[in-house]
């Protein structure tokens, strides 16, 4: 009884997808097809780190407009533009003379108040002797009682210009004392160390209390991140119990790394201060704040970065080079080396890349760039195990030479599906060395430099 099939490749094509995988009926290949050489290297089961990588920016931990509190002419910049400062080092001065003859005045109101008040307080002390004594005599009759109530009511009315001058004590200091912060704002000092940008105002102007931002400030050290991670990978981390301890429990993230805009590694690792408790209407995400050292102050308050952080991990997981996968239509493969030397096609589906540090077939460990793969039609391991290979570390994965393979491998499916008991297309292994793949395109840049 002859199997359903469906020809999937020509002389010069590549492999297909069929309705039973790789195993496709062909026209039977002539006997005695010649070897092929072929590049393998071993087929690699490792648990794989999952990192993500999501858009930011830097911004300063405490960032301030620094604005004017008090109005009058600037007489003086006392930063550099741009430069760090240190908490309470002085910004600028505005012109103290106004203020200074304010607290002047303050000052010698306080002083007429307290002498105001230490009257009254004789005249207070004067009428509770009077009361004390008229209070002795009117038991005697040597005074009358209408002089005793006069004596009781003078005694009221001294109290009563007593509290009044001391309420005029306290106004009058109270004025003194912003007359004395308004001298002291004409002085404007940083509120927290950090970096101060450009001012926008120049000495000689006059400057209106509120009205102007003279310069901003933002601190670095450390500077905080900004970014933004998707709802729907918030909620499959927290599927997989992958909620780390911190307080408030919502974040798959305890530390992560900073990548700049040139593609490099920032040397420090940052850490999660704070994760919004709700998700945005308008973008699906989750804002997440992170703090990181920074020094050498490199990291500037705005620079746009990229946030990688580990999200999880797969366990034992099989890996082949990128550059080993065969796409076909909409499947993808991979050809290994079956014991009887033919290659052995496996359908899978391609997962997360990683690069790994890999032995590269000359003795020597470069960083590679791997793809976690998975079979699509059963485990790789079943497929792996049913071919004669128990151990899919054992297994040899076809890197160069793959599409020669493949139609070696479908010459092959064609002979076995017709019958054919030998004269299978069959392959030669060379270790795979890997080189990095370099760029075809002419650098305008290398060449204005060597001119």
């Amino acid at each position: 009884m002859k199997a359903k099939h469906i020809i999937i490749a020509a002389l010069g094509g590549i492999a297909m997808v069929a309705a039973t995988g790789c195993k496709e009926k062909q026209e039977a290949a002539p006997q005695g097809m010649a070897p092929i050489k072929v590049t393998t290297m071993k087929l690699q089961k490792r648990d794989v780190e999952l990192n993500s990588t999501w858009f930011g920016h830097l911004r300063g931990v405490d960032q301030a407009d620094i604005r004017p509190e008090v109005s009058g002419k600037l007489l003086e910049q006392v930063y550099w533009h741009g430069s760090l400062c240190e908490k309470g080092e002085v910004l600028f001065r505005i012109d103290p003379s106004n203020y200074q003859v304010a607290l002047d005045q303050a000052l010698a109101n306080l002083a007429a108040a307290k002498a105001g008040a230490m009257q009254a307080a004789v005249l207070d002390e004067q009428a509770g002797k009077d009361l004390e004594r008229f209070s002795a005599l009117v038991k005697t009759g040597a005074v009358s009682d209408k002089q005793f109530t006069d004596a009781e009511h003078a005694k009221r009315r001294s109290e009563a210009a007593l509290a009044v001058t001391q309420a005029q004590v306290k106004q009058a200091e109270a004025a003194v004392e912003l007359a004395r912060l308004n001298l002291d704002r004409c002085t404007i000092r940083a509120p927290f160390k950090g970096l101060a940008t450009n001012a926008n105002v120049s000495v000689g102007d006059f400057i209106t209390a509120g009205s102007v931002v003279m310069t901003r400030m933002s601190s670095v050290d450390p500077i905080r991140v900004d970014f933004a991670v998707p709802a729907r990978q918030m909620r499959a981390q927290a599927q997989e119990h992958e909620l780390l301890d911190l307080p408030d429990k919502m974040s798959p993230i305890r530390e992560f790394t900073l990548i700049l805009e040139d593609g490099t590694e920032f040397e420090h690792k940052g850490t999660i201060h704070s994760v919004n408790s709700e998700i945005s209407q308008s973008t699906g995400t989750v804002n997440f704040i992170g703090y990181i050292p920074n020094p050498k102050l490199t990291l500037r308050s705005g620079a746009a970065v990229r946030v990688k952080a580990r999200t999880g991990e797969l366990k034992d997981a099989l890996l082949v080079p990128s550059r080993a996968i065969i796409s076909a239509m909409n499947h993808r493969f991979i050809y290994l080396v079956a014991p009887d030397k033919t290659p052995l096609c496996i359908d899978v589906q391609p997962g997360k890349e990683v690069v790994l540090p890999m032995p590269n077939g000359n003795g020597e460990t470069v960083p590679m760039l791997m793809q976690v793969v998975t079979g699509t039609v059963k485990p790789i391991a079943d497929t792996l195990a049913e071919a004669g290979i128990p151990r899919p570390e054992e297994a040899e994965v076809i890197v160069g030479g793959g599409q020669m393979a493949a139609r070696y491998a479908q010459a092959n499916a064609g002979m076995r599906a017709a019958g054919a008991k030998a004269g299978f297309g069959t392959v030669i292994t060379e270790p795979f060395i890997y080189t990095a793949p370099v760029s075809t395109t002419p650098s305008v840049t290398a060449k204005q430099e060597s001119k």
